[in-house]
This record gives C-alpha cells, sequence and structure tokens, in this order.
C-alpha cells in the first residue's frame, strides 16, 4: 500500500510539472513555423538564464532576433500560438539607456 501511495505522489508530480524544459539557445533560435517549442524552455530561460544587467548583444547572441523591438529599449519574442483557442504568448525584455537589461516577463493572452 506504502508502495502504491509513492507511485501515485510521483504520477501527480510529474503531470503538474508542465513541459518546462531547460533553455537551450540553438533550439530557442530554430524557427520551423511556430515558435511554440519556445514556451517549453521559457521559465527556465527567464529563472536560470536572463537577469538584470545583461547587455543587450548577449541577449541577442541568447536568443536571436527579436520578432519585435522598440528602439533597443523592449524587446518581444513570440513563444507560443494557438490559433483555435486564440492564445498567444510572449517574452517582453526591458533595457536601459545603456542597453542593459532592467526587467522581463512573459505574456499571456486568451480569448474567452
Amino acid at each position: 500500500m506504502k508502495t502504491f501511495s509513492i507511485l501515485i505522489i510521483l504520477l501527480v508530480f510529474i503531470s503538474c510539472s508542465g513541459n518546462n524544459k531547460k533553455f537551450n539557445s540553438r533550439k530557442w533560435k530554430h524557427i520551423d513555423g511556430t515558435y511554440n517549442h519556445r514556451d517549453d524552455m521559457v521559465l527556465d530561460l527567464m529563472k536560470n538564464v536572463l537577469h538584470k544587467g545583461i547587455h543587450y548583444k548577449e541577449v541577442e547572441k541568447l536568443l536571436g532576433k527579436p520578432n519585435e523591438n522598440k528602439f533597443y529599449k523592449k524587446i518581444t519574442y513570440e513563444t507560443y500560438y494557438e490559433f483555435l483557442n486564440e492564445e498567444h504568448r510572449t517574452l517582453t525584455i526591458y533595457f536601459s539607456e545603456d542597453s542593459l537589461i532592467t526587467n522581463y516577463k512573459r505574456n499571456v493572452w486568451e480569448s474567452k
């Protein structure tokens, strides 16, 4: 019975962990028609790779050219798009006058 309980707990833990994958720069930059593969890496990227003070050029080296660039003050990367459910996710990174990261956030838009 104890083994069965541990198995159930492990299955719940695995199912709740989602599709979070370790950030991989090469995979992030690879585009095969969609950006949805980025969504699996974005949490690791935000937690373990990006931090305040990184220069714009380093971000571009890691992530490639952004989908949107607002005069080097704010850049946006597409991370997910689901046409049928009208769900759209992006990563926005903000920079100082010296082109250093000041903040970043994940954006989610859903049509309900």
